[in-house]
């Protein structure tokens, strides 16, 4: 696979699925991509791909190795790796990760810290297509 493809194309595994209309208060974790169409509000983490969906929105602390943003989250960002904000999205907090690709059309307010090893610069991007 060509290393300019979205990391969100290469998930395989099976997801938990936070819902529309479903609202979630407290923590979450595990090691599995975690999906939220519905809502959060409470520190939520995976070992694997956490991507706020389009209406989404999470309240709270996110940390996991890759993360995606369309919905809203108003909370600190951790992505061991990569971190997309769609552009789409709406971002109050914090964000680090190793690499970080914010889209045109966004909204992040917020400070952004990027380390590990070589230190990729931030990418900006337009979206082309639809998720």
């Amino acid at each position: 696979m060509a290393d300019n493809r979205r990391f969100t194309d290469q998930s395989s595994t099976a997801s938990t699925v936070i819902g529309k209309g479903i609202h979630v208060e407290g923590e979450i974790t595990g090691s599995a991509p975690i999906e939220v169409w519905g809502s959060i509000q409470g520190k939520a983490g995976t070992d694997g791909l956490f991507w706020v969906r389009e209406g989404g929105r999470v309240g709270g602390e996110i940390v996991a190795t890759n993360i995606v943003v369309e919905g809203n989250v108003e909370g600190t960002i951790h992505a061991k790796d990569k971190a997309e904000l769609r552009s789409n999205c709406k971002v109050e907090g914090d964000l680090s990760a190793k690499t970080v690709a914010i889209a045109e059309g966004s909204f992040f307010e917020g400070q952004v810290r990027m380390g590990g090893q070589g230190k990729a610069p931030q990418t900006n991007f337009k979206e082309k297509r639809q998720s």
